[in-house]
């Protein structure tokens, strides 16, 4: 009778703490799980009204982590319920009501002459044009934006925000990395793909660093 009694007010409280949220935070995700792969897992395990799927990332990287949107908070248990014990890509995942998730600019201090700095931090790594940015990573650590923007000439690219060609992803405060990590924001989402298919896994420069400066890159979903 304990244990039943226990569980009752643990029920009880966890419905407190989750009034009136509309949103799921997805943990355990494969770090290559795209958008698309959640919304089938909704489809599959028949959810109700979600309205948006956002991968949560860490300097513009996948976490594991994703958030659904809800229409209403009335729909958030039976949505939980429908996921306990769920899986993608045959490896189970846990579910969780979540507040609103909110964009984290991390540990990044920089003065107001840089203008906005990007962090790549939160749900859809805290920028608005979805599938139309690509992060690359792995340039040398001195490199400049220009320098990047130039040898990325060859592809179609827009401005990121105001700002013309590659944007740095700044490091947190006190860290530092012998490599750079620059987004970009190609003119269409066909492109954004063309862009990682022709620049994921090569070298930069290999003529003259050899093997030193592997890229990689990734659409920012």
């Amino acid at each position: 009778m304990f244990k039943s009694t226990a569980i009752r007010r643990t029920s009880a409280a966890a419905r407190r703490v989750d009034e009136g949220r509309i949103h799921i935070q997805l943990r355990e995700l494969p770090r290559s799980a795209l958008p698309a792969d959640v919304r089938r897992l909704c489809i599959r395990d028949k959810l109700l009204g979600v309205t948006d799927v956002a991968i949560d990332y860490h300097r513009f990287l996948p976490t594991g982590r994703a958030y659904l949107t809800l229409t209403h908070p009335e729909q958030l248990y039976k949505n939980l319920q429908a996921l306990d014990k769920s899986s993608v890509g045959s490896l189970p995942i846990h579910a969780v009501s979540a507040p609103p998730p909110q964009s984290n600019p991390g540990r990044v201090n920089r003065n107001g002459t840089q203008g906005k700095v990007f962090s790549g931090n939160g749900p859809h790594g805290a920028i608005h044009s979805r599938m139309k940015h690509v992060v690359i990573w792995g340039f040398p650590g001195k490199m400049s934006e220009q320098a990047v923007g130039n040898y990325l000439r060859d592809f179609r690219l827009d401005g990121v925000d105001g700002k013309s060609g590659a944007v740095k992803v700044e490091l947190p405060t006190n860290t530092f990395s012998l490599y750079s990590r620059y987004l970009v924001r190609p003119t269409s989402t066909a492109e954004a793909h063309h862009v990682v298919r022709q620049l994921h896994m090569t070298y930069y420069e290999p003529e003259h660093w050899g093997r030193k400066y592997q890229l990689r890159a990734r659409v920012v979903y």
